[in-house]
């Protein structure tokens, strides 16, 4: 992964293109490839043109609509909360950087890791993510619409089994939200109650409530990692209110 807005262009381009031989596709714009692997802390001066936040923005639109299909088709008797629940889950960070990880995204990225007050293996996560979606809409654009909707069925869709096999585990909102929809049909509110710890090391606590009823709490270093631990307190607890 590049980390320095000085690393050659010539090994910039040679990631450019082992990556493209290893997602099997060549783009016929290379500046629009590169903006897809370019984080605004290397580009800070220009970065809604030269990085890939708005890439990520409809590469995350085109995912989403995509596996909401895909569920919709291959789970007939699921309910509304369940298919919520699957889709959230597979469009997570974590799942998302797990498919980046394979895909060896990480090896072409440009981020000046230097001037971001903490990078750490969750920022690793979150840029990873973000510039697989970024890729997403930059295939569309380049490509064509039939380009990028065959990238998601080989690389993000042949997970979804194993997303919806580990949903309990892995996604303890989800799990919530459907045990929720079934007993009271209404949906969890998560709410952040405190924050504390130094501003490179935050602990959140998040509250999960019924209507206006605290059911459960957590705490984690970000905001949705409380948001999991809360959602985990209230499960253990059969979702008896608080207080």
């Amino acid at each position: 992964m590049s980390v320095s807005k000085t690393t050659p262009s010539t090994s910039l381009a040679a990631a450019r293109a082992a990556l493209q031989t290893r997602l099997g596709v060549r783009f016929n714009d290379p500046a629009l490839l590169l903006r897809a692997l370019t984080h605004h802390s290397v580009v800070p001066e220009t970065s809604q043109r030269d990085a890939y936040d708005t890439l990520e923005f409809l590469g995350d639109a085109l995912i989403g609509a995509q596996v909401v299909e895909h569920i919709f088709h291959a789970y007939p008797t699921a309910d509304e909360g369940e298919m919520t629940a699957l889709k959230s889950e597979v469009v997570s960070r974590r799942v998302l950087a797990r498919i980046g990880m394979r895909l060896g995204l990480m090896d072409a990225i440009r981020v000046d890791a230097a001037n971001l007050r903490t990078f750490n293996e969750r920022s690793r996560e979150s840029l990873c993510a973000d510039v697989l979606e970024a890729l997403v809409g930059a295939l569309h654009l380049d490509l064509g619409r039939a380009v990028a909707v065959a990238f998601v069925a080989r690389e993000i869709l042949p997970v979804i089994p194993e997303v919806k096999a580990s949903l309990g585990a892995e996604n303890p909102k989800g799990t919530l939200q459907q045990h929720l929809l079934r007993q009271t049909g209404t949906l969890p509110r998560y709410e952040v109650l405190a924050t504390g710890g130094q501003s490179n090391d935050r602990v959140f606590t998040v509250g999960v409530f019924v209507g206006e009823r605290l059911i459960a709490s957590g705490q984690g270093h970000s905001i949705k990692e409380a948001g999991r631990e809360a959602a985990r307190a209230a499960l253990r607890g059969n979702m008896a209110p608080e207080g």
